[in-house]
């Protein structure tokens, strides 16, 4: 019983091989054995992005020993000054060298000295300033102050 089965089992599989061969509805060719497939090597991993390039490097000094970096950033239009080692908003200066002007920021990003235009901006100063000039002779509460005319009446 057990070689019937195994027989009638082992020609089952042998005609199911043998109907892909003689397949009228199957593409000359199609099959024939694939082709293996080709693995490419992963790419290089990209470089890491900076964590904000609109930052600017805007000036420097020191101070008891210690070099303080202004670094400007342009979407908050918001400055602060940065101790090496120093971390404010996830911006960490790692490095300052004062010959070449350049910091070296957590995360690979450089940034250089950002040159000045020379240019002087208006400062507001604290008096104010009266617009109308005073009629010589005329006292100051005797000028007329507005040109509206009275509302009317209905």
């Amino acid at each position: 019983m057990k070689s019937l089965f195994l027989t009638l089992y082992s020609l089952g599989l042998l005609g199911i091989s043998l109907k892909g061969q003689n397949n009228p509805f199957l593409r000359p060719g199609s099959n024939s054995p694939k082709p293996p497939v080709i693995q490419r090597p992963a790419p290089p991993p990209p470089k890491p992005i900076p964590r904000n390039p609109n930052i600017e490097f805007r000036g420097y000094y020191e101070f008891e020993g210690e070099w303080r970096v202004a670094l400007f950033d342009k979407v908050k239009n918001q400055g602060f000054w940065l101790v090496e080692g120093e971390v404010l908003e996830g911006i960490e200066v790692e490095s300052f060298n004062s010959e070449t002007e350049i910091i070296k920021l957590k995360g690979g990003m450089t940034l250089s000295l950002k040159n000045s235009d020379k240019s002087v901006l208006p400062v507001p100063s604290g008096q104010v300033k009266s617009s109308k000039a005073t009629i010589p002779g005329k006292p100051a509460s005797q000028v007329k102050k507005t040109n509206i005319p009275p509302p009317r009446r209905r």
